[in-house]
């Protein structure tokens, strides 16, 4: 079976699109008090060892004490240098990084402490934790969770949960804290017929209860033996109940059955507080509303959750190319603003997925899009595209842009998905500014578009990554009330313009521009959408308004009431202005709170 195949420069920068690592932007805390602040190690109010022993006895041994698994790399007693040079193999992958208790998918979250040297012996020490936690409880049951919260919540201690640690804006990872692994919490339960408890009148659902630690990669493959697809993320390694489906989830499927986050029917969580519930429409329905959108390690720990699943359908993928051949850079923006135009029409016609505008490597632009359709041929998604064909090949377009256009069919979900996506490697620093774009944004004004798009791209900018993952499917739950920003029911393309840095030197420069060209022009093309939670610029501008709307002050509300000590804190999660952290990681409540 042949494969889609991308462009070559532009693989190598998604591939190592590891977003927003090193980036974390300190503010000095405004007050003094230690009872105001997060307990740290230094601090005489820290846990004695016997108080960690006992935790460790409460949890049957699941407390492990952090170590840089980089430490190998290092002068001192640790030191190996065949240990070295494998994990500095390993590292690369974020397969090794979602089976680590310690890492996450952006060291540079947490100033990553010790890291690999590929084998030689680093100068100096690795004799600090940085921005990791101190003490890690490896969860496989709801009791441990319950254990973590309450001996966090006693002690005053940073608390932090981590799944996989695809996490690309390092909410995964924090200094002095207690984090809660939920990796192998991974029980897969499938039912043709679920209701959720106390709701005898609900609908029965087909479904699968997961535990919080399974990943997208594994639960394809459990579901294909009962003939299910699951409304999934693009890559293997995401947690599928974590802050991915608590922040929304958009999927490669989901302009036919909306994001994943409308898959849920219940959820089982431990509390700020501690205390084990049951979430859904019936029964603590406010905790059901809020982690529907409401954004990961805020509201409470996830252990399950229940979501929905559907008939295996096939699966047809065009692969498109569209490549620039003259000098003329003003035609090229104007036909990517004639074919952004054209995305609501091929939404509502059943077609959705990725696309991506680039450098070549030949110094052109070009564009690729994955453009995927459930259960049709070839020859109909095909057709759906004709129109546009048409405009390029006889009209202005035609001596400036060439095109190729390459289909593959699946015979079901599995197969697709295992076939199409790979695990993401490590690597670069990048940041990704982003917007949610409606059909306003996309056809009122394609001139203003290809002007907007033409503005913003220079040598900062890597790529501009669409994702046509709303349109009908989600809009359908429109009437649902939940915690999702609500403009994701009228956005057709969630657009990043995605920038890095290679060297450090360069870091303030790529900021400014990301923050100040960048997000500033997304805004004026779309002011009254707002931004995917998960996948947007670290501080960005107004991030409570643009990341869940209308919906904020409901959340902020529920946050206070059920954690007024913030047991769970989040940089930009639903309460977190009520906090400062420090450049040494100290974490106290802003003055006015």
């Amino acid at each position: 079976m042949r494969l889609p195949k991308f462009p070559i420069p532009a693989m190598q920068f998604l591939t190592s699109l590891t977003y927003l690592s090193s980036l974390r932007i300190f503010a000095e805390a405004t007050g003094n008090n230690l009872d105001d602040c997060k307990c740290q190690p230094s601090q005489r109010c820290w846990p004695d060892s016997h108080a960690w022993s006992r935790l460790n006895k409460t949890t049957n041994g699941a407390l492990l004490k952090t170590v840089p698994p980089g430490i190998v790399c290092y002068q001192g007693p640790a030191y190996d240098k065949e240990a070295c040079e494998k994990i500095s193999e390993e590292s690369k992958y974020h397969t090794w990084i979602t089976q680590s208790p310690f890492n996450v998918m952006q060291p540079g979250w947490n100033g990553n402490p010790c890291p690999p040297t590929g084998g030689a012996e680093a100068n100096g020490t690795c004799n600090t934790l940085l921005g990791s936690p101190v003490y890690v409880i490896n969860a496989t049951n709801p009791s441990q969770v319950e254990a973590g919260v309450k001996f966090a919540k006693k002690y005053n201690i940073r608390l932090i949960v981590k799944n996989t640690g695809h996490e690309f804006l390092g909410r995964s990872s924090g200094a002095h804290s207690l984090s809660i692994w939920t990796h192998y919490m991974r029980d897969a339960d499938f039912t043709e017929s679920f209701k959720p408890k106390k709701c005898s009148k609900a609908k029965a659902h087909s479904a699968v209860t997961i535990g919080s630690g399974m990943q997208w990669k594994d639960l394809v493959l459990l579901a294909h033996p009962h003939g299910k697809l699951v409304v999934t993320g693009g890559n293997p390694t995401v947690g599928c109940i974590g802050g991915f489906m608590q922040g929304g989830g958009h999927s490669p499927i989901g302009s036919k059955y909306g994001m994943a986050v409308d898959q849920v029917l219940e959820i089982n969580l431990v509390t700020p507080s501690g205390q084990y519930i049951t979430a859904n429409e019936c029964e603590n329905s406010e905790y059901f509303w809020a982690l529907r959108g409401g954004g990961g390690g805020t509201f409470g720990v996830v252990t399950s959750a229940t979501i929905r699943t559907y008939p295996t359908q096939p699966i047809t993928v065009l692969s498109q190319n569209f490549t620039l051949t003259s000098d003329d850079t003003d035609i090229w923006w104007d036909w990517m603003a004639y074919v952004h135009s054209d995305i609501p029409r091929i939404s509502e016609a059943g077609l959705m997925g990725y696309s991506f505008i680039f450098d070549n490597g030949t110094g052109k632009v070009g564009w690729a899009a994955a453009l995927t359709m459930v259960n049709g041929t070839a020859e109909e998604a095909s057709d759906i595209l004709k129109p546009l064909y048409a405009n390029l090949t006889n009209g202005k377009y035609k001596d400036h842009i060439i095109y190729d256009q390459q289909t593959y069919t699946f015979p079901d979900f599995m197969t697709y998905f295992v076939n199409f996506f790979r695990a993401e490697r490590a690597g670069s620093t990048a940041v990704l500014p982003s917007r949610l774009l409606d059909a306003r944004a996309l056809t009122e004004d394609p001139t203003f578009f290809a002007a907007t798009l033409k503005k913003m791209w220079s040598p900062y900018v890597g790529a501009y990554l669409g994702h046509i993952v709303g349109g009908p499917g989600v809009a359908q739950y429109k009437n649902v009330d939940m915690a999702l920003n609500p403009a994701w029911r009228r956005t057709y393309n969630h657009f990043i313009a995605a920038t890095g840095w290679d060297t450090p030197d360069l870091r303030d420069a790529v900021v400014d521009h990301a923050r100040n060209v960048l997000e500033y022009n997304l805004r004026k093309l779309a002011p009254e959408t707002g931004q995917y939670l998960n996948e947007a610029l670290y501080g960005s501008e107004g991030w409570q308004a643009a990341n869940w709307g209308s919906n904020y002050p409901r959340l902020f509300s529920f946050k206070n009431k059920i954690d007024p000590n913030g047991v769970l804190y989040c940089f930009n999660c639903v309460g977190s202005e009520k906090w400062v952290e420090s450049a040494n990681g100290s974490l106290c409540r802003a003055s006015w709170a």
